[in-house]
């Protein structure tokens, strides 16, 4: 039966075929499924030399899941709507498709061949329909899919189709543009790496895009960006997105943690940098305080063989600021387990153990600095608190615990 949808110490953290002539009509459309004439050689077209997808476009025309138009032309930047990418895919991929592919839903019978070949559900689409254009992030969800890899988190698959390569970043910081729409050189570029995938073969991934999906995903990218640290969990625990918040009992304190985000300081595009304060403003804090009272510290500017565990996170409700002090507005957390090997050194300038940055006050920026190379107890821990003035309970939730070796490096 047919279907159809329509579709402590603040931030410091010293923690001592089928398909052949379909899209030959001039205007794109594939709302008859029709044949304007036999497929243009790739040779013959005249807008593709140079293109950043010429082996793709021409590799997927030989193939014959995709043509060219009447004038001679690929138009590799025209949009994509979501009954034609589906076609192009279930013909590449030679998926069984049977029934009228003509008329105004001429792609019914690709959709039914998607559904029975596991690249698509009827649930896919909550809005729009099948002349909707395809965005990158539904492009990723079937391209995930026909490589064979299952997955029913929604918010995943981005992350899964750069992991595979699948996906690359629209620029040097591996922006995803997951909502914009998917064009024609975009597509069959895709659909070759699914090819090359299902063949056995393993992509250069982007590392930035994979970042970038990881935050997407479960709003931190410590395991891409640091798996030398935060890769090895505690057995029984796990990293869980819907658990970064803290509410105290009696109910005067409440903030989130929107995102943990790990930045590489020696990576110019790293794509979180923009998260930072001009980086020549920041420092970090050695431990010493300056008779006027104020923190010492030495610039992060110059120590970019480190990592910066940046905590986007915010204060959400705190009703009384006798009890629970003003963190500039953001949450407060605190990496435990780091050793400094020793403190005087640190305190000299060596950065040998985590330490908080700031740009005038140890807790304006919510972030932590962590050297390329330390010394650890054995474990790293992660935790969040209310920023309660003593004596009162900071209420301190432990939101990661990961096992290290003694010496990182």
């Amino acid at each position: 039966m047919l279907q159809k949808k329509w579709l402590k110490l603040g931030f410091v953290g010293v923690g001592v075929a089928l398909a052949v002539g379909v899209w030959q009509t001039s205007s794109f459309s594939a709302s008859t499924g029709s044949s304007a004439g036999g497929a243009v050689p790739p040779k013959a077209m005249r807008d593709i030399e140079g293109h950043w997808a010429k082996a793709a476009i021409e590799a997927s025309i030989a193939k014959g899941y995709i043509d060219g138009y009447e004038d001679q032309s690929f138009r590799p930047d025209q949009s994509v709507t979501r009954a034609e990418f589906v076609k192009m895919a279930v013909t590449a991929l030679k998926l069984p498709a049977s029934g009228t592919v003509t008329g105004a839903e001429w792609y019914i019978p690709y959709a039914n061949a998607a559904v029975a070949g596991g690249i698509h559900q009827w649930s896919d689409y909550s809005s729009g329909d099948w002349n909707t254009p395809m965005t990158r992030e539904e492009m990723a969800r079937v391209a995930v899919r026909a490589t064979g890899e299952k997955n029913d988190d929604a918010k995943k698959w981005m992350y899964l189709a750069t992991s595979k390569g699948l996906i690359q970043g629209l620029d040097d910081t591996g922006t995803l543009g997951e909502d914009l729409p998917t064009n024609r050189a975009q597509s069959v570029t895709i659909i070759e790496r699914i090819m090359s995938v299902r063949s056995g073969e393993t992509l250069p991934a982007d590392k930035h895009a994979i970042s970038r999906a990881e935050v997407k995903w479960h709003k931190t990218n410590i395991f891409t960006v640091m798996p030398q640290y935060f890769g090895n969990l505690y057995p029984g625990t796990s990293w869980n997105p819907d658990d970064l918040f803290i509410k105290t009992p009696d109910g005067l304190y409440e903030g989130v943690l929107d995102e943990l985000v790990a930045i590489d300081l020696e990576d110019p595009n790293d794509p979180f940098l923009n998260y930072l304060p001009d980086i020549s403003t920041l420092k970090w804090h050695n431990l010493k305080v300056k008779p006027d009272g104020s923190k010492d510290g030495f610039p992060v500017s110059a120590y970019k063989n480190s990592y910066i565990l940046y905590f986007k996170g915010r204060e959400t409700m705190r009703s009384d600021s006798s009890i629970y002090a003003d963190f500039h507005g953001f949450l407060p957390a605190v990496v435990y387990g780091a050793e400094s090997p020793d403190i005087k050194a640190f305190v000299n300038g060596e950065l040998n153990s985590t330490a908080g940055v700031f740009v005038q006050t140890l807790t304006d920026v919510p972030a932590v600095l962590i050297p390329k190379t330390m010394n650890t107890t054995g474990s790293l821990h992660i935790v969040i608190y209310a920023p309660a003035r003593s004596p009162n309970p900071t209420f301190d939730k432990t939101i990661l615990k990961a096992r290290t070796p003694k010496i990182i490096e």
